[in-house]
Formats: structure tokens, sequence, C-alpha cells
């Protein structure tokens, strides 16, 4: 597939069939993820595959549980329609986790995104290689992480750049408008493109 072809073909899905990921899918999406750069080649992330119902069900919960926090305060209106089911639902959880102390020399300047930016850099050749294996997924961010390490043990040094969800597609999914990318030229508003 054309690299241009893939951008474009990777969708957010929040609807599996129940086809189980096989385990050279797995492989494959993690070594893709693994192939991202990371300041001084410290490769920050690690994995936590989860296909496991009663830990995926663990996860659902904590998910309907972050949600209720956000009605409870009054976050966005659609929140309270969001469904949650998709997450025990899903064939695959990538649970990607990163060390914030492997950031790079950014931390000489008071910057301390490098480990996440690149753990992120890795979630997106996860997802394009999930997308060039005709499957469908879901960069979830909408969890407490304090819940989340407690369901999945993670160590306390660690922070969680996301879940993502993989899996074959209930239904195929069009394209949302894109904007028209905005270009500054020799500086910020300086003249744009």
């Amino acid at each position: 597939m054309e690299f241009d072809e893939l951008i474009k073909k990777r969708r957010s899905c929040r609807a599996f069939k129940p086809t189980p990921v096989t385990e050279d899918q797995l492989q494959a999406i993690v070594t893709a993820g693994q192939w991202a750069p990371s300041p001084l080649n410290e490769q920050p992330f690690e994995f936590i595959a989860v296909t496991d119902p009663i830990v995926k069900a663990r996860i659902q919960k904590a998910g309907i549980e972050a949600k209720q926090i956000i009605i409870d305060n009054n976050g966005p209106a659609w929140v309270k329609k969001y469904p949650m089911n998709f997450i025990s639902e899903s064939p695959l959880i990538l649970v990607v986790v990163y060390n914030p102390n492997k950031g790079g020399l950014g931390s000489y300047f008071g910057q301390s995104h490098g480990a996440l930016q690149s753990t992120s850099a890795c979630i997106q050749n996860m997802l394009l290689k999930a997308a060039d294996l005709g499957l469908y997924s879901l960069w979830f961010t909408f969890f407490n992480p304090s819940t989340l390490k407690i369901v999945l043990d993670i160590p306390a040094e660690l922070d969680i750049a996301g879940a993502v969800f993989i899996g074959t597609p209930a239904m195929e999914a069009k394209a949302p408008p894109r904007r028209t990318p905005i270009i500054h030229r020799d500086g910020f508003n300086k003249e744009k493109s």
C-alpha cells in the first residue's frame, strides 16, 4: 500500500468484530512501534497486551468511572452519551507505558516531554501498521491514569501514554473532514500559507 493511502486509511474505531488479533499481527504492530524515533535512542516505551476478558472488564469499569468523574465535574455534555462497551469488546488492548526520565537532553532546558513525544510517535507507527494489516484502532486517553495503573499493576515510575484498541472493524468508517493545513513562514503569524 502506498504511504499516503495508508495514512488516509487509518481510522479510529469503537465497534469491532470478535475476531482475535493474531500473535503475528500483535508482534508486527509492536515492532512498528519500536522503530519510532526517541531522544538519545532511549526507547522509553513498553507495551501491555490485554486479551483476557476479566482484565478488559476491569479496564472498562475504570473507563466508566472516569466518565462519571467528568460528568460530575461538569465536563462536556457529549461525554454522557459516550458508550464504553467497546472496551471489553475490543479483541486487543495495547496499553502503552513509558519512562518519563528517558526524555533525552531536553531536561537541561526544562523540557520533560521527550519521552511522551517519542511514545506518541511509537503509537502512531502502531496505528499505521494496524491499518496496513487491515485492522482498525483507537488511541484512547479517556481514563484516570492512577486507576489504570492499579488495574494493570503498572509501576509508579512509569506513565501511561494511552490504550490502543485494535481489531477488525464491525463496519467501515468514513474519514472525517480535515481542515486546510496552516503553515507559518519564518515565524509565527509572519506569513501564513
